[in-house]
């Protein structure tokens, strides 16, 4: 695995109008956190960029606390060291979200890549999908566990198209 492999944290993939969450893969992520508080605080912060200004959201930066470093929720932070960064792209159809580690200006345009790469290859291989589900992820705005799984299963093979075909390969350089 090469350096940029290595700031990677999870991506995810989810329906653009009801924000169901279609397709996750954590690379390092905290396995206590709950889904679903993800999937809402990215809902959050694309329902507020479009409140703003009818815009999207792109790049999120989220930085350790300065001046507390013990996490008052009881849980193990996401993020100990360093910044994480939460980028995000969409069509008409879904949105593509990856948290990364903070890095140089060109690992940060090999990620962005990495995600419209993402993006492009889901929404093409599950079109059928996303359209039969359409109805069923619109009528559910907050599904159960249960739910979610079924939503989720079509869509677990994308998992072999992110190691085999979508992975970056340094094509930014040294990445730091």
């Amino acid at each position: 695995m090469n350096a940029l492999v290595g700031k990677l944290r999870m991506v995810k993939v989810m329906h653009q109008q009801s924000g169901v969450c279609l397709f996750t893969h954590q690379w390092k992520w905290n396995a206590e956190a709950h889904a679903e508080g993800v999937d809402a605080l990215v809902m959050s912060f694309t329902q507020f960029a479009r409140e703003i200004d009818g815009g999207e959201v792109v790049q999120v930066h989220f930085d350790p606390s300065r001046s507390d470093k013990t996490d008052r929720s009881g849980t193990i932070p996401v993020a100990s060291t360093g910044s994480l960064v939460m980028i995000s792209l969409q069509n008409e159809t879904i949105q593509a979200v990856l948290f990364h580690d903070r890095t140089c200006e060109a690992a940060s345009s090999a990620l962005k890549a990495f995600l419209h790469r993402i993006l492009q290859r889901f929404g093409d291989l599950f079109q059928h999908e996303l359209q039969q589900l359409q109805p069923q992820l619109l009528a559910s705005a907050t599904p159960t566990s249960q739910e979610r799984e079924a939503v989720e299963a079509p869509f677990r093979r994308f998992e072999i198209e992110l190691d085999s075909q979508l992975m970056p390969s340094g094509e930014a350089g040294t990445m730091s």
